[in-house]
């Protein structure tokens, strides 16, 4: 039986600039780091001495209860208003008017009031005739009360005749 050779080649280790170069990066690192936190540790300090030179300079707010009371009347009325816009059902108004719209129609304006409970409506129509219709199919939904035909008028759009016709109605919900 022969004996194994193995043939390898001894690997060399890398130069010693290779080892300097990867040492002066190392000290490097260390050296920003500690400035980077000495930086950081000041300019938290700065930012204090900012602060508390603001809130010397600010003068005292005088309080006075009779302003106090109408701006928090102010501020509640605000919010009651806001509530009653976000509970306003969205959904089944614009459900109804779904329910009378025609593929010929085309919604040019829908503007609600939530806080009157009002709808201002503009549609265009081919035909003058369908606009009248739509105000009476809108006239027969049991959720909308007082609609009303504000105006009706021939326009010209992009070289056809349409009629624009402009509604107003109340909501019931």
């Amino acid at each position: 039986m022969q004996p194994l050779i193995f043939n390898h080649a001894h690997g060399r280790l890398p130069a010693p600039m290779i080892f300097v170069w990867g040492l002066v990066l190392l000290l490097c690192a260390g050296g920003s780091f500690g400035a980077y936190r000495q930086l950081d540790t000041g300019n938290a300090a700065l930012q204090q001495q900012l602060r508390t030179r603001q809130a010397a300079l600010q003068p005292p707010m005088p309080r006075q209860a009779g302003n106090m009371g109408t701006v928090s009347q102010a501020v509640a009325r605000e919010v009651a208003d806001a509530q009653a816009s976000i509970q306003t059902p969205w959904l089944p108004l614009l459900t109804t008017l779904e329910q009378v719209h025609q593929p010929e129609l085309y919604w040019m304006q829908l503007a609600p009031d939530a806080r009157h409970k009002h709808l201002r409506m503009t549609v265009l129509a081919p035909q003058r005739q369908q606009g009248w219709a739509l105000v009476e199919r809108l006239k027969k939904q049991a959720t909308l009360a007082d609609v009303k035909l504000n105006a009706s008028e021939s326009t010209d759009v992009n070289g056809l005749a349409m009629t624009t016709v402009q509604l107003e109605a109340g909501w019931i919900f």
